[in-house]
């Protein structure tokens, strides 16, 4: 099972592809027109069989535009996947961050450490450098190690 973990923004997407083995085989992150009329179609016909995204959660607190603008874009990437054929699953990032770091309060910087703890390094030539760099690309991945170990410890 080949997986495509997305931490949609307002303005920009990043993804990671994770094979079945946990390997980062492609990461980036991309306009979100460019990505959800291209990349996403694109990397579901090549085999992506399922999509998981970060989703919003409510934390009481009053928001803006930008907000409203990523659940758009939440919903923009099941549309895709379902015109697509793939699968399509949302977890908020509490949800994922605290099973990846195991604390409460989760900062981006614990999951880089839980994911490099794991995974190893992020330096070239060692298995997370396409994260390298960029919190939301290690976002999406974490998301996507997330539903692949749910699955697995499920089954």
């Amino acid at each position: 099972m080949t997986i495509i973990g997305i931490d949609p923004g307002s303005e920009e997407t990043a993804y990671a592809v994770m094979a079945e083995d946990y390997t980062v085989v492609e990461a980036d992150k991309q306009d979100n027109e460019q990505f959800l009329d291209s990349t996403l179609p694109s990397l579901i016909r090549s085999g992506i069989n399922t999509v998981v995204v970060e989703g919003i959660q409510s934390y009481g607190m009053a928001v803006g535009k930008t907000v409203f603008e990523t659940c758009y874009i939440v919903g923009e990437c099941r549309r895709v996947a379902k015109i697509e054929g793939a699968e399509s699953y949302i977890y908020a990032r509490p949800e994922y961050a605290r099973a990846l770091v195991g604390g409460m309060k989760v900062k981006d910087s614990m999951v880089r450490q839980a994911l490099m703890t794991r995974f190893g390094g992020d330096k070239k030539g060692e298995p997370l450098h396409l994260l390298k760099g960029n919190s939301d690309k290690r976002s999406a991945f974490a998301i996507a190690v997330y539903h692949a170990d749910k699955r697995r410890f499920a089954a």
